[in-house]
């Protein structure tokens, strides 16, 4: 029997956790975010956590009896303790209220990738089995991929299921994996009627070196859509930075296209695009984005240069309180500082020339494989996963480094 003091430290512990997987969640490619911060943050939540494995079974029944089907937060610690705990029911209901919603899954499958994958080896015969239903299976497959573990043959049976959802997280494994053997699946792919799995299989493609790639990260681009300006971003990674500037003017040109092209012009990171770089500066909806880009080519950061401008005038971020306000998407670039375009053009037009035009630069140094392992050591958390791409397509097959891991 524990006592009232306890139990509400074991909710504080619960509640905090839930709280911290969800900051963390947004943080893992927040430009704000490090290595070193990250794992500031993620020593907190551990706290919690370990504040729940101390608690023992009232622990477990304390943060099983806080979860909320509509907060994803809330299943990462029940997750986490019932597989350390090996607790085979606790563990299925977690599975029964968060594995048919992609939101909450995406919450059980961090805590997967936050547990010892001794620990999740347990599990993945079940997870994994062609009796269980997709859902199941597309968890148990993005363990595997957070962890980087290959779980074999289950990959391949995945990648060609007429189940969309596990069909187009496989193929994303393929890439983060480097199963070059499954590249012929994912030629197959390419073509797919689902937005979701043809963007997943042309990613792939591309980290694995895959040419024809490149005609449908294009054509994702140029269309718009919710896979738009990664679909640019991973296109420039493998094109002359010549042939990328025309492509990208040619997006530019599109409706909302610009956003899209800025997007890609952070990957590409060639000096020569700065003029339009900061003519979007002028554009309120622009301005951060631009400002995104000028950091990730130069490595110069608006808030330590003091670079940093004031919003416009009546700028308003994300949903208002107006509850007959039909817009609720929330700001893209709530983390990005507003940039000041005439002191930035000031500093372009005096350092800018140290930038060697037609040359792709990430944080102000060349994309050479040294750059990039340091930039995966000691960059913000956009540009270590720029890294992370960019060596994979250059190691040749051997997968993507997870940037979203724990910090340990």
């Amino acid at each position: 029997m524990i006592s009232t003091i306890e139990a509400d430290s074991f909710e504080q512990h619960a509640s905090e956790a839930a709280f911290l997987w969800s900051y963390r969640d947004g943080a893992v490619l927040d430009p704000q975010y490090d290595l070193e911060s990250l794992g500031a943050l993620d020593e907190r939540l551990e706290a919690h956590v370990d504040g729940l494995r101390l608690a023992g079974d009232a622990g477990w029944e304390i943060c099983r009896d806080a979860i909320d089907d509509e907060e994803p937060g809330s299943l990462f610690a029940p997750a986490v303790l019932a597989v350390e705990r090996r607790d085979l029911k606790g563990i299925a209901q977690v599975l029964d209220v968060g594995a048919g919603a992609p939101a909450l899954a995406r919450a059980i499958v961090s805590a997967l990738g936050w547990v010892s994958f001794s620990r999740v080896r347990v599990i993945l015969p079940g997870l994994l089995s062609h009796r269980v239903g997709p859902e199941l299976r597309a968890i148990g497959i993005a363990a595997c991929a957070v962890q980087r573990q290959d779980p074999g043959a289950a990959l391949g049976y995945a990648v060609t299921s007429s189940d969309l959802r596990l069909k187009a997280r496989a193929l994303r494994a393929v890439g983060e994996l480097g199963r070059a053997d499954l590249l012929d699946e994912v030629r197959g792919a390419l073509g797919s009627d689902d937005e979701a799995c043809r963007f997943a299989a042309a990613w792939s493609a591309a980290v694995l070196g895959d040419a024809g790639a490149l005609r449908v990260l294009g054509a994702l681009a140029h269309r718009g859509g919710p896979f738009a300006e990664r679909a640019c971003a991973t296109a420039m990674r493998r094109m002359d930075p010549a042939v990328g500037s025309t492509w990208l003017r040619a997006i530019a040109g599109t409706p909302r296209g610009a956003r899209v092209a800025l997007a890609g012009a952070a990957a590409l990171g060639d000096p020569a695009l700065m003029p339009w770089i900061l003519e979007c500066m002028g554009a309120p909806a622009l301005a951060r984005a631009a400002g995104g880009a000028f950091t990730m080519i130069t490595g110069v950061g608006i808030e330590e240069a003091k670079l940093r401008g004031a919003p416009p005038a009546g700028f308003r971020s994300g949903p208002s309180d107006d509850p007959e306000d039909a817009d609720v998407a929330m700001d893209p670039d709530e983390s990005l500082p507003w940039p000041d375009r005439g002191k930035i053009a000031v500093w372009w037009g005096s350092r800018g020339k140290e930038l060697k035009r037609g040359t792709r630069y990430l944080l102000g140094r060349p994309m050479a494989v040294a750059c990039l392992e340091e930039v995966l050591k000691r960059g913000n958390q956009p540009a270590r996963a720029a890294a992370a791409v960019e060596l994979a397509m250059r190691w040749g097959r051997q997968g993507v480094v997870e940037v979203r891991a724990p910090v340990r």
